[in-house]
């Protein structure tokens, strides 16, 4: 029989309370010496937990209770111990203590960070770190590590800069780095991550060539197949050098390179980068003879002459733009042709009009004609309640299939990464991906598995039974969290529940109109006697499982 939650939740809030969490409650010693500090230190930290006790108990968050209350028990005895010992002026088992309660707590914290049933946990593996690994042993012992915090999928580079990892062939030049590996590290890395239920979308390098400040590989071999600004230069303000979409011997190269690795390897997906023009105002690129004459075989029109602002201008970026649209079209049509179960996905510039106004890349159009299964939105900050917020809310808006934020680890500290995936959950409960995995240190893997990954997930898109079936049970449990708290009367816990039935239903009922409502337009119709704080929260998980169902 389940425990009540509820119960449990209101135990620890006594618990905190009671033992050392109050302002109030502060030890207050008659004599000061330099150990209080920790002491105090010691008490800002359960202030934090309490705050962050009552926020579970007050969004009905579903965590583990019994684990969490003996947590508690422990650090409550580590905290008197500390008490004593500072009585009995034993300063070094104070400061004992403290590092005791201090890790207990911080473990603690990221405990009562619900963990998402059905989502993509995912980062990209940089090809330095690969390379790093040496082989078969070093690739077992870091997907173990990834595993045991519960990542389900893995980007791995695999062409970039005119190189690859795996071994040199007809079409392909390996990476130096990874001359000594004994066996093809790509299909090392697709053994080992099979064994332990992990995605391999191999990801791949487009347009951008190299980002020395200097022509890389391909265009010292093709340097006609330069992209090229106004001026003629062809490396951008990043340092980057671009190849010209518009042509056709650079798309065949391309193509023919990631057509190799979907023919020889058992890949799930392939993910593409760098599928834009250089990012600059309008794309300041694309004055390389392909792309001019292009543009003059089809409109009559010199774009060295075109004033900025007129209509001639407008038709000159929608024609770049096309050539990044053709571009998708055509991988994903020619790639599919070998695999049809390959998932084709991009990172992506965050923003669907930014991402036209800045890099000439309609990546919401790829998503609507189906040439891409999902994208990864480079949402890269430090700024979490503005720029991530309104980038991923206004796309969420708009978007029906998958967004997955891309989290900057090299920004952030293993805390900031933790919040940054709290705050995407809130909004986006689908799925992220941490860029990169050199950035992403042993105390990342052990903070996202005591916290926001403790549960495995089932990847949204790899099964529709289990994924309805993870999300009935785990929109049920917040149900009976509710009932326990009293939020919510019977015959309203009822509908719901029927709701719900309807909703994860493996067939559509047409005959059946509530099948396709909103949780909010379901309560309206049926006249549901629930607070605006309970139906916010439910709202909340009825709309992510609006989302998964949408997939289907």
């Amino acid at each position: 029989m389940k425990k009540n939650k509820f119960s449990i939740m209101l135990l620890l809030i006594i618990i905190i309370l009671a033992a050392f969490s109050s302002a109030e409650a502060y030890y207050k010693p008659e004599e000061y010496r330099k150990s209080l500090l920790a002491i105090r230190d010691v008490e800002r930290i359960l202030d934090k937990l309490e705050a962050d006790l009552n926020q579970a108990q007050n969004t009905f968050r579903i965590i583990p209770g019994d684990k969490i209350t003996s947590e508690l028990a422990v650090i409550d005895n580590s905290y008197q111990k500390m008490i004593n010992s500072y009585q009995n002026q034993n300063d070094s088992d104070v400061e004992l203590e403290a590092q005791k309660i201090s890790a207990r707590g911080k473990k603690l914290r990221l405990e009562i960070i619900e963990s998402k049933p059905v989502q993509l946990r995912a980062f990209w593996l940089d090809s330095g770190t690969f390379a790093e690994l040496k082989g078969r042993a070093g690739v077992e012992a870091f997907l173990d590590q990834a595993a045991e915090a519960n990542f389900n999928a893995i980007f791995p580079e695999t062409f970039y800069k005119g190189m690859t990892v795996v071994p040199t062939n007809e079409l392909m030049v390996q990476d130096p780095r990874f001359k000594n590996w004994q066996e093809d590290p790509l299909q090392v890395l697709i053994e080992a991550a099979e064994k332990r239920g992990i995605e391999v979308h191999a990801w791949v390098w487009v347009f951008n060539e190299n980002t020395a400040g200097k022509p890389g590989r391909i265009l010292r071999e093709n340097p006609d197949w330069a992209n090229k600004n106004r001026a003629g230069e062809i490396v951008s303000y990043h340092n980057s050098s671009w190849l010209s979409p518009a042509n056709s011997e650079v798309k065949k190269y391309l193509q023919q390179r990631y057509q190799y690795l979907v023919k020889n390897y058992d890949l799930d997906g392939i993910n593409l980068d760098y599928i834009r023009f250089p990012e600059e105002y309008r794309g300041s690129f694309g004055y390389d003879n392909s792309t001019v004459e292009a543009f003059k075989d089809k409109h009559n029109l010199d774009p060295f002459k075109i004033e900025s602002g007129s209509r001639d201008a407008a038709l000159w970026n929608q024609f770049r733009e096309n050539l990044i649209t053709e571009m998708v079209r055509e991988s994903s049509e020619i790639l599919r042709q070998l695999d049809p179960e390959l998932l084709i996905s991009a990172d992506v510039i965050p923003g669907r009009e930014e991402a036209r106004f800045r890099a000439l890349q309609n990546w919401s159009l790829w998503l609507e004609e189906g040439y891409l299964d999902f994208v990864l939105p480079m949402t890269y900050t430090e700024n979490l309640f503005s720029e991530l917020s309104s980038w991923i809310k206004e796309d969420r808006e708009i978007i029906k299939k998958p967004l997955y934020a891309g989290i900057s680890v090299f920004k952030l500290s293993s805390a900031q990464v933790v919040e940054q995936m709290r705050e995407i959950n809130k909004i986006n409960p689908n799925g992220f991906s941490l860029f990169a995995a050199a950035h992403l240190k042993k105390e990342d893997f052990e903070s996202l598995a005591a916290g926001i990954f403790s549960k495995k997930a089932v990847l949204p898109h790899q099964n529709r039974k289990e994924s309805l079936a993870e999300m009935q049970d785990f929109i049920l449990q917040r149900l009976n969290i509710i009932k326990e708290a009293g939020k919510i009367n019977n015959d309203d816990l009822i509908k719901i529940r029927r709701f719900l039935n309807q909703k994860v239903s493996l067939e559509t009922d047409t005959s059946n109109a509530e099948q396709g409502l909103t949780l909010s337009q379901f309560s309206a119709a049926n006249n549901l006697n629930i607070s605006a704080d309970v139906m916010e929260i439910l709202v909340s998980d009825f709309n992510y499982l609006d989302n998964i169902i949408k997939l289907y």
